[in-house]
Formats: C-alpha cells, sequence, structure tokens
C-alpha cells in the first residue's frame, strides 16, 4: 500500500506542478491523502495487534476436543 500512496504523492504533486488542479480540488486531494495515509498506519496497527493476539491464545485441548465431538 505505501506504493500506491508513493504513486498518489508524486501524481498529485505533478497536477500542482502543471496547474491543471483547482485550489478546491488540490485541498480535497491533499486531505483525501492525508486520510489514505492515516488509515494505512492504523490498518498495520491493527494487523500487529490482531497478530499478537493470535499467537497467545492457542485453544486447550479440552475445548478443542470438545468442539470437535
Amino acid at each position: 500500500m505505501t506504493e500506491k500512496l508513493e504513486q498518489y504523492k508524486e501524481r498529485l504533486n505533478l497536477l500542482q506542478e502543471k496547474g491543471g488542479l483547482s485550489p478546491e480540488s488540490e485541498e480535497l486531494l491533499a486531505e483525501m491523502l492525508a486520510e489514505l495515509t492515516e488509515l494505512n498506519r492504523s490498518n498495520k496497527a491493527l494487523r500487529r495487534v490482531i497478530l499478537k493476539s493470535g499467537q497467545g491464545s492457542a485453544m486447550s485441548t479440552r475445548l478443542r476436543d470438545a468442539l470437535y465431538e
């Protein structure tokens, strides 16, 4: 996902340099890119938490046997 973010940033910079965007469009795209960056960071943090919690919570043998019956 970080590659995509970098591509979006580059494309936005190119459009800004060319002057192909209105000020409102630039502001909107900058806000959207910032939000996408924050969501990506949050997603990574949540994935880390899920992976950590999954490693420590092994099902007990009795519970697993009861579920399979």
